[in-house]
């Protein structure tokens, strides 16, 4: 309401003011003017330069004559007006529909807004009923399409019922170089304008020779598709609609062009993207077209490129692998169809091609191992076996012919087998033992693998046994020779090398093989032995021992116990190794020994009880060396007590470091009764009293339980004393809280009974010293003798 209110108000002040605003003049007038070539002037310098502009773009060549220089008019109203507004007079020139005709069209252009004057210069004179001039206005404004004011003003009117009126003159249109330069860009836009109309008549084309189906060069379509996209973006860029108004005149439908050139390019985009996605389909279906047309070679080519393209797509690798197949690639025709049916997901009909394919493959494979039999290669036959056996265990769904397979197999088998002995047979008749035992050695793997087949050959066993009974035989006859050089070591090598052999396989021994690996081993033994009494006389008694044990093995091993030279240095080697014992565990007493002697005089008690302890723990195992233990005994007795009194004080420091107050001060009073008891001060060891030891202990907490002890044991005095000196090395007053009462009650209990007559307030100062960190004794006294006093 309020608005409509102030809307109404509004309308009502606008027709009250033009009711009181009085038309006094107005004037309407057409203006014209020729705008041609001329003599040289500011204006007219850069007229002439529109003038020449014109010339040389006129195109209009179907008069021979020579063409006029183009000339143009200019025409707009201009419409004059004075208002009286009480005493102000309202005055106004207005200049409006401009327009421009005459050499105006350019290659189907109207340029005429472009040939309009930059500015429009006039003198306009205010004059009255006697044609008197009052006042003279000189205006220069910018000319614009839709016309402009040339003057407005107001003036003050004194003068009643005056008839003014404005005479406008010496008007004049201004061309400047800005002028000349619009023009120029107008020009310019219109032959860009035709230009670029070719450029989409080209780019229509280009377009229609873009082939979305042309897959083998489907990169090469799509960077053109692109290339005339970025085309079409910049040709959009230029906007000529608007700088042309191109919904009014269009010579050459280039809009049209621009929207049809964009509906082919988002059609070829749309027919470019479905044929990148779907190229892996595009690729197999040209690839069945080359193959129903029996071009297998090419089709191949296409199956790969839809595999490049997608390599999960498994139709074409179905197709590669039947054209693999078909040249005889089998391995890779294998290879390809166990991954389609075992690594893709594939439709049934794809899986049903692929199975089929597979069966073909495992045909192939059992053909090839046939003919690779049947040509004597049992190996490579094998090998076609086992790939139709490894399709046939990896390839859910396949049916097999076991019985083929098994069968073709078993003749390989048994082939490969026979041609490996015959090998090994002609390697040993050459006396190639290193070759024929590697021969044999593989012969027998090959029948383990085979064993279904080969189970009951003996073949390769047999010739593996023969190859190691030529082995054994070199082996006896290198150590004769050894054995006749007096190296008896390396005889005896050689020897054992054909024991394990004859123990190892089942040839018939050599029966003076015994006799001579005995002959050798004597001498080694001997020599071992003689090895050993010098381990032991040097005191490396685990080496003597290892020895000695080695010795036994030998003479066990080569039939040796009973002979009389061997068990003679055998028999001295025992007696050196315990002779040698015996030494060590005598010195080890003795050292033992020694040390507890000067642990003694160091007063070292527990020390030399241990040292004592240790020279008996070293002779205890070695009863059968006599060596008398009683001097340790002894001393070990001699020092029982000091020993037990150390032991004591020892367990009160770890009671101690543990924090159990209680019971290390309860040990340590053990101690001096065990001291003063066993009289232990004669082995030259002093007690220090619970009170000395407390006094100057580390831990503060321990010697404040000393205080509680001595006071519990009625020591009051002594308690106070220790209690001083730990409250000046700055322990907590609080903490002793309890034992000064305690303190001072037990202080004021005794003085009481003893009827003391001395004042309590001199005896609480004279018992807490006059101490700060004493009050709560002193208190606790003065209280308890007053509550003694009261009873």
């Amino acid at each position: 309401m309020k608005k409509a209110l102030l809307l109404f108000a509004t309308v009502l002040a606008a027709f009250g003011a033009d009711a009181q605003t009085k038309l006094l003049f107005e004037e309407k007038t057409s203006e014209a003017y020729l705008l041609k070539y001329g003599a040289d002037g500011n204006s007219q310098t850069q007229l002439n330069s529109i003038i020449s502009l014109l010339s040389e773009n006129q195109t209009d060549t179907r008069s021979p004559r020579p063409q006029r220089k183009p000339e143009f008019s200019l025409r707009f109203e201009q419409q004059a007006s004075i208002a009286d507004a009480y005493d102000v007079l309202k005055l106004k020139v207005q200049v409006s529909k401009p327009q421009v005709s005459g050499s105006t069209d350019y290659r189907g252009f109207t340029i005429g807004d472009a040939l309009l004057p930059d500015k429009y210069k006039a003198r306009i004179k205010l004059l009255n009923a006697k044609n008197e001039t009052v006042k003279v206005y000189e205006r220069t404004v910018a000319f614009k399409p839709n016309g402009v004011t040339l003057l407005e003003e107001q003036i003050l009117d004194t003068a009643a019922n005056q008839s003014y009126k404005l005479l406008v003159e010496e008007e004049q249109v201004v061309y400047t170089i800005e002028d000349v330069r619009q023009l120029q860009e107008r020009l310019n836009l219109v032959r860009a304008y035709f230009a670029d109309d070719a450029k989409v008549l080209q780019a229509l084309q280009d377009a229609a020779r873009v082939l979305p189906d042309d897959i083998d060069r489907l990169p090469l379509q799509d960077r053109k598709l692109r290339e005339l996209e970025q085309q079409y973006a910049e040709l959009k860029k230029e906007n000529y609609t608007d700088k042309l108004n191109l919904k009014q005149q269009d010579p050459q439908r280039l809009n049209y062009k621009l929207n049809e050139l964009q509906q082919v390019l988002q059609e070829r985009r749309k027919a470019i993207e479905y044929t990148l996605a779907t190229l892996d389909q595009q690729f197999y279906n040209r690839g069945v077209s080359l193959m129903n047309n029996g071009n297998a070679s090419a089709a191949q080519a296409y199956f790969a490129k839809s595999v490049e393209a997608n390599p999960n797509f498994a139709p074409a690798h179905v197709q590669l692998a039947r054209i693999d197949l078909r040249y005889g690639y089998i391995r890779e025709a294998t290879i390809r169809t166990r991954d389609v049916l075992t690594r893709m997901r594939v439709d049934p009909q794809t899986e049903q091609l692929a199975l089929s394919l597979a069966h073909d493959i495992y045909t192939a494979h059992i053909t090839e191992g046939n003919r690779f039999t049947s040509r004597g290669e049992y190996h490579t036959a094998l090998d076609a076996y086992a790939d139709a056996r490894d399709l046939c265990s990896i390839v859910q769904g396949l049916r097999c012919s076991m019985q083929a397979l098994n069968d073709g197999e078993a003749r390989a088998a048994s082939g490969a087998y026979r041609g490996m002995v015959d090998n090994g047979k002609r390697l040993l008749s050459r006396n190639d033992l290193r070759e024929a035992e590697r021969v044999a050695q593989e012969a027998i793997t090959f029948q383990r693998e085979y064993d279904y087949v080969l189970h009951n050959a003996i073949e390769a066993s047999d010739l593996l046994g023969q190859v190691k009974f030529q082995y054994y035989l070199g082996f006896i006859d290198e150590g004769k020779n050894f054995l006749a050089q007096q190296n008896h070591r390396a005889a005896l090598a050689r020897f054992d090398e054909a024991l394990e052999l004859e123990r190892s396989y089942t040839f018939k021994p050599i029966m003076e093989l015994k006799q001579l690996s005995q002959k050798a081993a004597k001498p080694v033994l001997l020599a071992m032995l003689g090895e050993g009494y010098e381990q032991a006389i040097q005191n490396r008694l685990s080496n003597a021992r290892q020895t000695a044990a080695d010795a036994t093995a030998m003479q066990e091993r080569y039939a040796l116990a009973q002979d009389t030279d061997v068990q003679s240095k055998y028999k001295l080697l025992r007696e050196r190794i315990f002779t040698q014992e015996c030494m060590n565990t005598q010195a080890a007493y003795d050292k033992h020994f020694q040390s507890a002697q000067a642990l003694v005089r160091e007063k070292k008690y527990i020390a030399a009880d241990q040292a004592y302890e240790a020279a008996i723990k070293a002779v205890k195992g070695m009863a059968e060396c006599g060596v008398a233990t009683f001097t340790a005994k002894d001393g070990r007795a001699a020092i029982a007590v000091a020993a037990n009194y150390q032991r004591k004080l020892e367990e009160v420091q770890r009671l101690t470091a543990r924090s159990k107050y209680s019971e290390a001060i309860t040990l340590h009073e053990e101690a001096k009764t065990y001291y003063l008891a066993q009289q232990v001060n004669k082995y030259g060891v002093d007690h220090i009293s619970l009170y000395n030891y407390a006094k100057d202990h580390q831990k503060q907490h321990f010697t404040a339980a000393v205080v509680g002890y001595y006071a519990n044991q009625g020591e009051e005095q002594v308690a106070i004393e220790l209690l001083t000196q730990l409250l000046g090395k700055g322990y907590s007053k609080g903490k002793t809280k309890k034992v000064q009462q305690q303190l001072g009650q037990q202080l004021a209990l005794k003085d009481a009974a003893k009827s003391t007559v001395e004042d309590a307030k001199v005896l609480s100062l004279k018992y807490s010293q006059n101490r700060k960190d004493l009050k709560k004794l002193k208190k606790a006294y003065e209280k308890e003798r007053k509550k003694l006093a009261k009873n």
